[in-house]
């Protein structure tokens, strides 16, 4: 693992889950944004492998449970396994700029989905268990799965991110 490489993902997806915990909670309440934290952490994982994309997942996820009101390492269990998914994937699947890109989003936003509800249902109370079977989640699927081509694009123009390492 190159740290060159980890360290400004990690930094992108930190400045990314700051402006989702801080500038835009400031919209109405009724805005629902995508999550495009996770979309790099996708893109990153399925680039960089198991390991990257695990503690790259970690540590975005440590970042969310800091900024947020959720208990310290929720956020962070739910970004590690999603990581080590994605990461799995690395060299297996062929990306297209659509399709592909568009389908990861739509399966990473329903594990977090899921995996945030049976957390929340066995280790906190019923009202804080997230509703994933609601509007507002299915507006966020929605966002997350129309940005992810277009973030997926953005990414691979940026130079630390490479499908391969090559020793250059």
């Amino acid at each position: 693992m190159k740290k060159s490489k980890l360290i400004p993902a990690i930094i992108v997806m930190f400045l990314f889950v700051l402006l989702q915990s801080t500038l835009l909670k400031k919209l109405p309440s009724h805005y629902i944004y995508p999550d495009i934290a996770l979309i790099i952490l996708i893109f990153f994982s399925n680039s960089r492998g198991v390991l990257e994309g695990q503690i790259s997942g970690f540590i975005i996820g440590m970042a969310e449970d800091f900024l947020s009101l959720s208990p310290p390492g929720f956020n962070s269990f739910v970004k590690t396994i999603i990581g080590f998914i994605f990461g799995n994937t690395k060299g297996k699947i062929f990306l297209d700029p659509i399709f592909f890109p568009m389908l990861m989003v739509l399966i990473a936003t329903l594990i977090k989905g899921f995996t945030a509800a049976i957390i929340a249902s066995v280790f906190l109370s019923q009202e804080a268990t997230p509703d994933i079977f609601t509007f507002r989640f299915l507006i966020e699927l929605i966002e997350n799965c129309i940005c992810a081509p277009f973030v997926f694009a953005f990414m691979k123009l940026v130079k630390f991110y490479k499908f391969e390492d090559r020793g250059f």
